[in-house]
């Protein structure tokens, strides 16, 4: 039984540390913008069509995160400065923006089934194997998607508390008019938070495309959980959203092994429900 209930921790933490990737992401975009962007599940996707682009060419992982971490930047990029930027002018613009970003994700998860067809896609494990450590066996898969997950959240924390464009995120998602008084460049905070908001979810697409398969419309699950990951962290708190990204990890883990993965995202509302009685404003209500 304790055997049992380490390896479902195990798992958990792993998947854990790749919602909090894709959390952050969507709390990075409505923390500085106050948008909730309902294309966040296509970039999750579109970087599972990368990864599987790249590997049909016979290309390994190393390959494919050289070439997809660029696109994948670019495209959130791009997404700002031609679809969001020039709805800024207009007074209701952030629920303008909110419904681009819904056209947005219709388009390209049509165009994803226009190029690769309706059904799933399969990639191949970062790693096969695993290492023993006593009656414990822990694959070399969950402990790659753990290990690039760490890094890539520990850079992340890094460029927001210690570099200049860092602190003019955390700035402009304090107090925009107060960042725009003082000089920091709005519109570029405004494109590097989408930019990296896309690669975030695009890169969390890539590490659990051999878990969980990639499908055209298969971002939309994924942009349930990082709302649900959202929500109960606090909207628009980083740090909120990484306590709730390992929660909800392991209680999923949980759930599908003990239950049935048919219950998980029951519980996961059950506990988002609950918090959210006790403490509306989720679990980290303000910038973390």
């Amino acid at each position: 039984m304790l055997i049992e209930l380490i390896d479902v921790l195990i798992s958990g933490i792993t998947n854990g540390s790749v919602y909090a990737l894709m959390a952050i992401g969507m709390a990075l975009v409505y923390g500085v913008t106050k948008v909730f962007n309902f294309a966040y599940g296509s970039f999750y996707s579109m970087g599972g069509y990368l990864a599987f682009t790249v590997f049909g060419l016979k290309f390994g992982y190393f390959p494919v995160l050289i070439i997809a971490v660029p696109l994948l930047f670019l495209a959130g990029f791009a997404t700002e400065v031609i679809l969001i930027k020039p709805l800024r002018h207009r007074a209701d613009w952030e629920m303008a923006a909110v419904m681009v970003t819904l056209g947005l994700a219709m388009f390209l998860d049509n165009t994803f089934q226009a190029i690769y067809g309706p059904f799933t896609k399969s990639l191949p494990a970062l790693f096969t194997g695993g290492m023993e450590l006593g009656p414990i066996w822990i694959g070399n898969q969950n402990m790659a998607m753990f290990v690039i997950s760490i890094v890539v959240l520990t850079s992340f924390m890094l460029f927001l508390s210690k570099t200049r464009l860092g602190m003019a995120v955390e700035a402009v998602a304090q107090d925009m008019d107060g960042a725009q008084i003082v000089g920091i460049p709005i519109n570029v905070v405004f494109g590097v938070t989408f930019a990296v908001s896309a690669l975030l979810a695009g890169l969390g697409g890539i590490l659990l495309a051999p878990k969980y398969f990639v499908s055209p419309f298969g971002g939309w699950d994924i942009l349930v959980k990082a709302w649900v990951i959202t929500a109960l962290g606090g909207m628009g708190s980083i740090r909120g959203s990484l306590y709730a990204a390992f929660i909800l990890g392991i209680i999923e883990a949980m759930v599908g092994y003990w239950i049935g993965f048919t219950w998980i995202l029951f519980a996961w509302f059950a506990v988002l429900l609950t918090t959210l009685i006790i403490r509306p404003q989720g679990l980290f209500g303000t910038w973390g």
